[in-house]
């Protein structure tokens, strides 16, 4: 007997729902895929007990006759592709025919659908199998509700997790495909709790304050470019430098308005924040790409969440100075009482505890049911924005930031305070200064500037610096000589461990020099990525800048308190020194006359 035999199709179609269907909330992302390419303009997901019990999700797209609703649910019947080219240039956000068949097989699926001519359609599935199908009258669109997840695959059902958890994944579903697609209305229930409701907005703007509120929009900066005959468009909103997450998981990628996960997408945002936010945090960043379709693979992965770019090196690269054309245009000082404030926007959440699940069998309070609260009254047709850590007040009359450019031709060093902080003032309020950082940051901008113009300032050491190092830092040091080069450094082998330093930049004083190699070297042994050129440059440059820069605890004179005050002011990025630190601290005269009662 044969030993390779062809699987049937109830098999082959619970295998690929292993692929397509991690738990509900990748339903509610296929269906809704499924919708959009409809055209759909009005879409509404409709879940019980997190998705195990019931999903519905239902559009007013085109509709199905019903030669077509009983096709669609066959393995790789798909509208979207009719010939292999069609692969190369996808234009629809599904396209695999893989979904509705995989959902159907480990659930109890029921299909009602009405095009505008013919009938309507009602068929339902179980297990893979048609139980029925009858004609009727129903709305046009498609409504598909998917009952009992998993109940013929219970190894598969006892991995889904609580409620609650499932629920938040399919909320950050809906909340990445509403953003994508301002122009269409999206709502969200749980258990007849509306949790989001999103009307079709005009643009992206309008509907990152719908859905994040007001708070979270004013501490984000929004860019546009368009790279011309490369057919690429970028729009983003990214966050200042003063937002820091401890995660990544307030930045949201579409490109063509498909949501992905990419590694090219992140680490172009971690260089461009690089010296901007300290290790360790995250911005906010909401990218839209627009890509022409041939130049983007999207058939990578059963989800279709893996995309594969043609011209990487590009992409990320204009991602990347996209992002610092952004942050560079804008100049915001933080509020000293919003640095402060344990609710503030910027202060980065505190890390949550990750409770196994085993534990939850023997902890009653995690054992707890979960019941979601019924909606106030009287909402009817109006917005509910999601409640996702940032708070959403009425929309302010006025900015909230002070106008940079006011505050750039007005401040006014006074003094210092511990020979550390300048204390500054404009017309509307009080300024402190961390000198050190300031400094640091006039030194980088000003050294990354002579770098690129090739007349960087070096200085030939007296008596060359001999440096000890370990073997794994030699190896390190030999692959960054010809970048030290460049940066103003002469280093040679001076023994079987040691190095020779014979020249620096000029702006180091001698006995700052090895400490900076050191340090620099110590860094490089930590990075756990590979680090490109650029990132290399910055970090050397960022390093000078630091050892070459005032020092806390300096005296400054009122001469040299202005001049760095007004070099600070010229820089592209005076607010946050290249480690992320930030640099200028506002109090606002509105403020002080609330603490002294006089508001």
């Amino acid at each position: 007997m044969a030993k390779i035999r062809v699987l049937p199709d109830d098999i082959a179609n619970r295998i690929a729902a292993g692929e397509v269907v991690e738990r509900p909330a990748s339903i509610v992302k296929e269906l809704i895929e499924n919708s959009l390419d409809a055209g759909a303009t009005r879409i509404a997901v409709d879940i019980e007990e997190g998705g195990r019990r019931r999903i519905r999700v239902t559009d007013n797209g085109q509709g199905m006759t019903p030669e077509d609703a009983a096709t669609c649910l066959l393995r790789h019947a798909t509208s979207k592709l009719y010939n292999p080219d069609d692969l190369f240039a996808i234009k629809t956000l599904g396209f695999r025919g893989e979904a509705l068949p995989s959902i159907a097989s480990v659930s109890r699926l029921t299909l009602e659908t009405q095009a505008d001519e013919g009938p309507g359609t009602c068929i339902e599935v179980s297990g893979g199998a048609v139980t029925s199908q009858r004609e009727g009258a129903f709305p046009r669109g498609v409504q598909i509700t998917v009952e009992d997840l998993f109940y013929n695959v219970p190894a598969r059902r006892k991995f889904l997790r609580s409620e609650s958890y499932e629920l938040s994944q399919v909320t950050t579903y809906c909340t990445h495909y509403t953003l994508a697609f301002p122009e269409i209305h999206f709502s969200l229930k749980s258990a007849s709790f509306e949790v989001l409701s999103a009307p079709a907005v005009g643009d992206f703007r309008e509907r990152i304050y719908q859905v994040f509120g007001g708070d979270l929009l004013d501490d984000l900066v929004e860019y546009q470019k368009d790279f011309g005959r490369s057919g690429v468009k970028i729009h983003l909103f990214t966050s200042r430098p003063q937002v820091q997450k401890y995660n990544r998981n307030s930045m949201f990628f579409f490109v063509n308005r498909r949501l992905v996960r990419d590694k090219i997408i992140h680490h172009a945002i971690s260089e461009a924040y690089r010296s901007v936010l300290p290790s360790g945090t995250f911005p906010v960043t909401i990218l839209f790409l627009t890509i022409p379709f041939d130049d983007v693979d999207v058939n990578v992965h059963p989800a279709k969440t893996e995309v594969r770019f043609k011209h990487q090196s590009f992409i990320h690269d204009a991602i990347r100075d996209s992002i610092m054309s952004g942050l560079t245009s804008d100049k915001t000082i933080v509020a000293m009482e919003a640095a402060a404030a344990t609710d503030s926007p910027f202060r980065a959440p505190e890390p949550q505890a990750r409770v196994p699940d085993s534990w939850s069998k023997d902890d009653p309070l995690l054992n707890a049911p979960f019941a979601l609260q019924p909606p106030p009254r009287n909402l009817e047709g109006h917005a509910i924005p999601l409640q996702l850590g940032y708070s959403t007040p009425a929309p302010a009359a006025e900015s909230a930031y002070v106008d940079f450019g006011r505050v750039m031709r007005e401040v006014r060093p006074l003094g210092q305070l511990r020979d550390s902080f300048i204390v500054a003032t404009d017309s509307s309020g009080v300024i402190l200064i961390d000198q050190h950082v300031a400094h640091e940051r006039v030194l980088f901008e000003a050294y990354v500037r002579q770098n690129l113009a090739g007349n960087l300032e070096v200085q030939r050491l007296l008596m060359p610096i001999v440096v000890e190092l370990p073997a794994r830092q030699l190896v390190i040091l030999e692959n960054i000589i010809p970048e030290l080069v460049r940066n103003g450094f002469e280093v040679e082998p001076f023994g079987q461990r040691t190095i020779a330093i014979k020249t620096a930049p000029a702006m180091l004083k001698p006995n700052a020099v090895e400490k900076l190699l050191v340090e620099l070297l110590d860094g490089l042994e930590r990075e756990t990525q590979v680090m490109n050129i650029d990132a290399l440059k910055r970090r050397i440059a960022a390093t000078v800048s630091c050892h070459a820069a005032i020092k806390i605890n300096t005296p400054l004179e009122a001469t040299k308190m202005r001049w760095l005050v007004d070099e600070l002011m010229k820089t592209d990025v005076p607010t946050v020194c290249p480690h992320g630190r930030p640099i200028i601290l506002r109090y606002d005269l509105r403020e002080i006359e609330k603490a002294f009662k006089r508001a």
